[in-house]
């Protein structure tokens, strides 16, 4: 298994993980064809970020890859009404080697990057839109 597809299946265990409070890995059990996130290099950067949509979560995770000196890095955002108050986002590194919370000074650059990326998104959506 390569960098890429370790760092995929990290990030599925991450999903799963974070999303059992609403009831995610039961319907995973009734619905494996739920397709996750796949992973590629076309991520690479905070303007190429995606989002996936968890049933019942209310909320989802935004994602995208950054390369390091240490190797890939997948940065992602999770949101959900449903557990906490809407303007509280978790932030997440995921490697090959597993996942892990960010907090302080790396939490706060995480955000950052991740608000960029909505505001990005936005524009695009209004540009159509007129």
């Amino acid at each position: 298994m390569n960098e890429v597809q370790k760092i995929e299946q990290n990030f599925r265990e991450l999903i799963i993980e974070k999303s059992r409070f609403c009831g995610f890995d039961k319907y995973l059990e009734e619905n494996s064809d739920f397709e996750f996130p796949e992973v590629t290099r076309d991520l690479l950067g905070w303007e190429n970020g995606r989002r996936i949509v968890i049933p019942g979560m209310f909320g989802g995770f935004d994602y995208f890859l950054e390369e390091t000196p240490q190797g890939l890095v997948l940065y992602t955002e999770q949101s959900s009404r449903m557990d906490r108050d809407s303007s509280d986002y978790l932030y997440y590194e995921v490697t090959e080697h597993g996942s892990r919370r960010l907090e302080g000074e790396e939490r706060e650059a995480a955000h950052e990057k991740f608000w960029k990326m909505v505001r990005r998104q936005h524009e695009e959506r209004m540009r159509k839109i007129r």
